[in-house]
């Protein structure tokens, strides 16, 4: 036997790269040259959904793909244009214009590249608008905020015309409401079907990406490999790992689902370039982060580095899942500054340490799956109960890549999440996530009491007993300043059933849609404050409740929560009668003003 150069693991490595190799164009032409048929094509539920809105019959749609560069727009383009065309599909000619218009549809797969086509497309907009009519299926693809720019742009050039201008705002704010807002109440906003990519689900996205790539019929190719054959290949270890203990990228799936429930969004392109680095990782570059003494190297792997590797027992215990996911082969540099792996890092994975997981790194017979740095385990005991001093480096590497792989493996643990920065994500993706996906309001008494106690807390600057923030959420007054501690304040209260969490409204529904979680505290008929219910947002309400604050709270979120209380103490005393209270003992009394002579 000997070492086999698959050209599938070649391909892959392209999308470890960087921006320019993951573009569509620049992946078709590399598969082309690696004689590989069948190219990484994921196919998105959502896809299916957008290409049989275009190709209705009976109703001819004005779609508008938006979002952000990577979320893979063009592609999609390209795949709904090839699904109509079959056969009669043009690569090249694809490849080479951006602008595609007959009298029985227009296709523009990129609306930065237009020059002079730019106010014709608009005008096409414009008519629609105006006739209420869409005569022909229109596809637009746009990066966020480029569309509406060039309407402004439009709307300036064109003054003399007041009826087009006017007609040119309206389409305005209707793109700039489902953008910002996710839906528009504008006149004529259900003719124009804008879908924001940026609004789907990345954990969804992850996870099929991670299945397209394990079940491509490449990595048939490496049959016969010495590599694959002694196990000694760390690039198809891993494969074979995520092929067959599938809860390995859930769990790293649902590390992308926190961080989206943190308003943070993961390009198709970044999702792609984190997926083929978990599989293509070396060992860590930093030092630091290395148990074994062994230079790290190359950054990336392919067949034929892997089968220059002396040492591959050592390596491929170095060459791991958590290293490729969370960047370590890309230097320290990398991984605190280039996304994805950036906001992944942010979240402190293996920094954080509890009794229970310290607990299992200890004792492998009390956990029932094994992970690869087990075999340094006596490292760990001897540091423990012999005494003998291990090196501070290899010490620090140990225990945090240990956590990490813990968290990795672990199959149906619920105490998962407290290796996370957040350690109330569990009951927060049980009471407001899960329940979000199965209604329309998320209403755990117990969640809803939670929030109230700490937003009483937090309002006021002092411990306020349970029983008293259960029930209703007291305001104080606007001019109060700052949250000090304060024995006499005049306040309005909410109650519980006037505070819900719901997801924020959106037009977009497609299935793959993401849900973001808003918690909602209604005044009366008129008014309500809105707030992002984060997942930092719950988990610090969740310790405050407790009356134990972290003290890692970004400043941010201390000033989104004065904005807060200002916004509802101006809506109340606007709207409603102001009633004194004084605090006793922790508890909430109704205070009676005496009134003097005069």
């Amino acid at each position: 036997m000997t070492w086999k150069n698959n050209h599938w693991v070649k391909f892959l490595e392209g999308y470890c790269k960087g921006k320019n190799q993951i573009q569509d164009e620049y992946v078709r032409k590399v598969a082309k040259r690696l004689d590989i048929e069948e190219p990484l094509d994921v196919q998105f539920p959502w896809q299916q959904e957008i290409l049989s809105k275009f190709q209705s019959n009976g109703n001819h749609n004005l779609i508008i793909l938006t979002g952000t560069a990577g979320d893979g727009k063009t592609k999609l383009c390209r795949d709904i244009v090839r699904a109509l065309d079959g056969d009669d599909f043009d690569e090249d000619e694809w490849n080479e214009n951006s602008y595609f218009s007959t009298d029985e549809r227009t296709v523009v797969k990129d609306f930065s590249e237009l020059k002079d086509d730019k106010d014709l497309l608009i005008r096409e907009l414009i008519t629609i608008l105006d006739t209420k009519h869409v005569s022909k299926p229109i596809l637009v693809a746009v990066n966020d905020g480029i569309l509406v720019e060039e309407l402004e742009n439009f709307i300036k050039k064109n003054s003399s015309d007041e009826a087009e201008q006017e007609t040119a705002k309206l389409l305005k704010e209707i793109i700039e409401d489902k953008i910002n807002l996710g839906f528009s109440e504008c006149e004529g906003q259900e003719l124009v079907n804008l879908i924001n990519l940026s609004k789907l689900n990345a954990k969804e996205n992850m996870a099929l990406i991670f299945d397209t790539i394990l079940d491509h019929p490449g990595w048939s190719h490496c049959d016969g490999c010495t590599g694959k054959e002694n196990q000694s290949c760390a690039i198809y270890n891993k494969y074979h790992l995520l092929k067959t203990e599938p809860h390995i990228k859930e769990n790293l799936s649902n590390i992308i689902l926190l961080l989206q429930l943190n308003n943070e969004h993961f390009t198709i392109r970044e999702l792609l370039n984190l997926a083929t680095n978990t599989l293509l990782a070396s060992v860590p570059k930093p030092k630091a982060l290395r148990i074994a003494d062994m230079e790290a190297g190359i950054g990336t792997l392919n067949c034929a580095s892997m089968s220059k590797i002396e040492h591959t027992a050592v390596f491929s215990s170095e060459s791991s899942i958590e290293v490729g996911f969370w960047g370590m082969n890309l230097g320290a540099h990398k991984m605190r500054n280039n996304r994805p792996f950036s906001e992944i890092n942010k979240l402190g994975f293996g920094e954080l340490s509890t009794n229970y997981w310290d607990r299992l790194l200890r004792h492998k017979t009390e956990r029932d799956f094994s992970i690869p740095l087990d075999a340094n385990n006596k490292l760990f005991e001897a540091r423990r109960i012999d005494g003998v001093d291990a090196n501070n480096e290899v010490w620090d590497a140990l225990m945090r890549r240990s956590r990490m792989q813990l968290y990795c493996f672990q199959d149906g643990d619920e105490n998962a999440y407290h290796l996370q920065r957040y350690s109330h994500f569990g009951r927060y993706r049980e009471n407001v996530y899960d329940s979000l996906s199965k209604s329309d309001c998320a209403d755990d008494v117990n969640t809803i009491a939670m929030i109230i106690l700490a937003l009483n807390r937090v309002f006021h600057g002092r411990y306020i007993s349970e029983g008293s923030g259960r029930d209703s959420l007291f305001i104080p007054e606007k001019g109060q300043g700052s949250i000090i501690p304060i024995s006499i304040f005049h306040g309005e209260d909410i109650r519980e059933r006037d505070i819900v969490i719901r997801s924020i409204k959106n037009d977009m529904s497609l299935s793959g849609a993401r849900i973001e979680p808003v918690l909602i505290l209604d005044i009366d008929r008129k008014h309500e404050v809105k707030m992002s219910l984060t997942v930092e947002l719950f988990d610090y309400l969740a310790h405050v409740s407790k009356g134990a604050p972290p003290n890692t709270t970004d400043p941010r979120l201390y000033k989104k929560l004065l904005i807060l209380r200002s916004k509802l103490s101006t809506l109340i005393r606007e709207s409603r009668r102001t009633e004194t209270y004084s605090i006793q003992d922790g508890e909430f009394r109704q205070v009676i003003l005496d009134v003097q002579n005069g």
